[in-house]
């Protein structure tokens, strides 16, 4: 009997821990959207979300190690169920207060609402309660440092070195690197199809993307997630998009971008303009371009400096 029970607590103790690994490693697949998540609820700028982001993934991966390698158990302990408890209260605000379709718990791959999440969140607490007298594994004093220390090192690294922050990529990669073909940029704003579209005077941006494009629609949420929470002006921002209308009307519910002003354009000719690299910004003052971003370089602060 004592054997069988011991056996159950291992069972469990083992399968939260793999919940958190699991849950942190579909995260960090799909860490744009989830920093966007955070950024969403406009406390923190982007660049804290994107810390943020990293720093819950880190603990989740530390806490799932910890829990299965039985190293600092009792600390491993309080702090899944203190993340567990945040994350619960955090999820009844959203279903209270928001309409979300994916709370991101999960990431992008795993889809889940914030009332199925919360009752996932329930069963792993109850589950803890059952597995909280666990006593550290019997390591040599030399294993329990070594153990320790592999799992910090398998913690941090995936977040903060093999996905960085947008800041720390931007210092290896200028945006001054980002080509666009001058030429082409002006032969299509002499087009005949373009003579609505007036960037003579003032200050606008236009995103080059395509409606099929992944990396361009978690541009554009970003984009419309600085827009909102910054209060800035819709119509100094527009996006020349290639692709059919059902994928564009498609993309434009998708990334919240509806506000936002798409001027269609063949895709010959967004290709020309930015060299195929999608997507591409242009930072534009009175007609003329002078400066560029993709994804990573597209930050909070250079969009509102131009804007505003």
């Amino acid at each position: 009997m004592e054997n069988s029970q011991r056996i159950i607590k291992a069972v469990i103790r083992i399968g939260i821990g793999l919940f958190f690994i699991v849950s942190a490693v579909l995260k960090l697949l799909s860490l744009d959207s989830f920093e966007l998540y955070i950024y969403s609820f406009n406390i923190v700028n982007f660049v804290w979300s994107g810390l943020a982001a990293r720093v819950i993934i880190a603990c989740e991966l530390l806490v799932g190690i910890l829990l299965i390698a039985k190293v600092r158990y009792k600390e491993a302990w309080w702090m899944a169920m203190l993340m567990l408890a945040g994350f619960s209260l955090l999820l009844v605000y959203v279903i209270l207060f928001r309409d979300d379709s994916n709370c991101h718990c999960m990431g992008d791959l795993v889809e889940m609402k914030p009332s199925l999440s919360l009752v996932k969140n329930l069963v792993a607490i109850a589950l803890l309660l059952l597995v909280r007298k666990e006593e550290d594994y019997n390591y040599r004093s030399w294993g329990r440092k070594l153990a320790l220390i592999g799992a910090f090192v398998a913690a941090l690294v995936p977040p903060f070195f093999l996905f960085p922050m947008d800041g720390l990529y931007n210092l290896f990669s200028k945006s001054d690197g980002l080509e666009y073909s001058e030429m082409d940029f002006h032969a299509l704003m002499a087009d005949s199809t373009m003579q609505d579209v007036n960037l003579i005077h003032g200050n606008y941006i236009v995103g080059v993307i395509s409606s099929g494009c992944g990396f361009c629609k978690t541009s554009c949420l970003k984009m419309s997630e600085i827009v909102s929470n910054n209060q800035l002006d819709t119509n100094k921002i527009l996006f020349f998009v290639w692709g059919d209308s059902a994928s564009v009307r498609t993309f434009r519910e998708e990334t919240k971008t509806e506000s936002f002003r798409f001027v269609p354009v063949s895709a010959i000719s967004a290709i020309r303009v930015v060299n195929g690299q999608f997507p591409t910004y242009l930072f534009i003052r009175n007609g003329e371009v002078e400066a560029t971003a993709d994804l990573r370089h597209l930050t909070e602060k250079s969009v509102c400096e131009h804007l505003q």
